[in-house]
Order: C-alpha cells, then sequence, then structure tokens
C-alpha cells in the first residue's frame, strides 16, 4: 500500500504523538503501524521532531481529531494536516498548512 502511494523501498517514518513523541518506526506497510499514548496530544512536539529527522522530510503529514496546538509559523517541510471527525476542529488548523477532512464513520 504504501509502495503503490510511490513511496520509495524504505517506507516511512511515523511518529506516534501526544504530549511527547512515544514511538518513532519506520514502516513499509499501514499493518507495521503501532499507536502508543493518548491524550493530551501538543501536535507543535511531534512536527518539531519529525523536522528534526534525517533526512529532513519534504512533507509531514498529521492524523489528528484536531484538538491540540498547531506551530505559530509556517514548518520547514509542507504541513498536511488531516482532520479525522469533526469539520470544526479544521477550523484551528494553521491557515498556511494544507488541510484534509476525513469524515467519521
Amino acid at each position: 500500500m504504501i509502495r503503490a502511494a510511490g513511496i520509495g523501498p524504505l517506507g516511512l517514518v511515523v511518529l506516534a504523538c501526544d504530549a511527547a513523541v512515544g514511538a518513532v518506526a519506520r514502516v513499509r506497510r499501514a499493518t507495521d503501524v503501532r499507536l502508543v499514548g493518548g491524550g493530551g496530544t501538543d501536535m507543535r512536539v511531534g512536527i518539531a521532531v519529525a523536522e528534526a529527522t534525517r533526512p529532513v522530510p519534504d512533507v509531514v503529514v498529521v492524523l489528528t481529531d484536531g484538538c491540540t496546538p498547531w506551530p505559530d509559523r509556517p514548518t520547514r517541510a509542507r504541513l498536511v494536516v488531516t482532520i479525522i471527525g469533526d469539520r470544526a476542529a479544521a477550523q484551528h488548523a494553521p491557515g498556511w498548512a494544507t488541510t484534509v477532512l476525513v469524515p467519521a464513520t
């Protein structure tokens, strides 16, 4: 699935984040993702850690319910904010980020 999206053989780096980054893993399949944490989310922390990784990412994709603080200024990497569920939460995403709404099922 990840390779079908054009991602190279090294896969993606996935960071699980709430108030701190709890797990960092390189994954090749969606089933490899392990999420830890839960509550008190501060995406500023996760985004800062993502931008500090090497090689520096071109894009940082955030999956969230949107109930989080955001960076005050544009990030070095393109930021794609994926809000899952609440349309109202999408209004709080940074205006300089690309925001995608995924309705809850």
